[in-house]
């Protein structure tokens, strides 16, 4: 489920950018994990920042109403939503006083933003593509992810088996270096990895001879990816904890999904347009033909006397609505097909055709 934005900063749909300015400061005052020790502050305080930066945002907001929370949440990835967001400037802006609150290094730690000491790996993006008929019915895809995986052998510690593991004694074991300095706001607070341990925090004796002591390897793996009925090109899909693995947190792989064209359909929004031929005599006549859907062939009365571009609507046979009940239809464009050659006999019993339909022919079309 998407998170609703607006009810995270306790706003309505209609709010001013005045009254959601003033909710998200209200909010980052309460939750700033600096202020605020209970568990959860820090997520709860990241939540608060990626609201407002996507309502605060015009476009990013008019996207997110138009999507809805779970459609937007598939579509754009946290990179997406935090990029055009400084967030630093927008605290400094509302008055934040950085000096008290840790510097910048406790928000680039906190979102990963700049080199920040977390650990909390990484997203990655991979794309598919899936016919029509696999788009309406739902289908699986098997891709190939190239990430960043925990080391199985060591299981992150960075040590060979039965090797001994100490506390790195140049980060005292935190696994990050801090640096103050002075700066027209106040003391400014700088966290990068320790180079010693790579943000592990241990150092070991032996080190791993898979991972050669970083804990981690690079993988190349099949994922299996479901897609869902009604899928359309431009959805973006994601497989939580399938990006890079990271000791604090792994990111997620995004896949942007392409629906291919399809000779016999054309698509608009849920419904499909389908163009059949009947010969000429079926549309006087009346009958029945059959009519490939994307579910398979079906069979549809053809009424008397039909004319030349009427339409037949096949109910509930176009794409199944995206992540809600009910389908969409097929619109069905009538062809009347008049035939190029035709033998004497056959040109004879259209003589006569004319000849009985030539009193009616005089009166509906003027004919003298």
């Amino acid at each position: 489920m998407g998170v609703d934005y607006y009810e995270v900063l306790g706003v309505g749909k209609s709010a001013s950018q005045d009254e959601i300015r003033k909710a998200y400061r209200n909010l980052a005052l309460k939750y700033h994990p600096d202020r605020n020790k209970e568990h959860g502050s820090e997520e709860k305080f990241k939540e608060i920042n990626e609201a407002y930066a996507v309502l605060s945002d015009q476009e990013k907001r008019k996207q997110y109403d138009a999507y809805g929370p779970d459609q937007f949440n598939r579509k754009f990835t946290e990179e997406d939503i935090f990029r055009g967001f400084d967030m630093e400037e927008v605290l400094r802006s509302m008055g934040f006083d950085f000096g008290s609150f840790g510097g910048q290094g406790a928000f680039g730690s906190m979102f990963g933003f700049g080199g920040g000491g977390r650990d909390v790996g990484s997203d990655l993006l991979a794309k598919t593509s899936v016919s029509l008929e696999e788009a309406a019915k739902g289908s699986e895809r098997e891709i190939r992810v190239r990430h960043v995986k925990l080391c199985g052998n060591c299981e992150g510690s960075g040590a060979e088996r039965g090797s001994k593991v100490s506390r790195c004694d140049k980060c005292s074991g935190t696994g990050q270096m801090k640096t103050t300095h002075r700066t027209p706001f106040g003391m400014m607070q700088t966290i990068s990895t320790c180079n010693k341990c790579g943000g592990t925090g241990k150092f070991a004796e032996k080190a791993c001879h898979v991972c050669r002591g970083e804990g981690r390897v690079m993988d190349d793996e099949k994922v299996k990816v479901n897609i869902p009925k009604g899928i359309a090109t431009g959805t973006r899909l994601r497989l939580r904890g399938m990006g890079n693995y990271g000791s604090e947190g792994t990111g997620d792989l995004y896949i942007d999904v392409e629906v291919g064209e399809d000779r016999r359909f054309e698509r608009e929004g849920d419904d499909i347009h389908h163009t059949i031929r009947i010969p000429f005599y079926t549309a006087i006549l009346g009958g029945e033909v059959m009519v490939a859907t994307l579910y398979g062939e079906e069979k549809v009365r053809i009424g008397k006397n039909t004319q030349n571009g009427e339409i037949i609507l096949i109910k509930g046979r176009g794409m199944p609505h995206f992540n809600r009940s009910g389908q969409g239809d097929e619109i069905v464009s009538v062809v009347v097909d008049v035939p190029k050659h035709v033998n004497g006999e056959q040109e004879e019993l259209v003589r006569r055709f004319m000849e009985l339909d030539s009193k009616g022919a005089k009166k509906k079309f003027g004919v003298f």
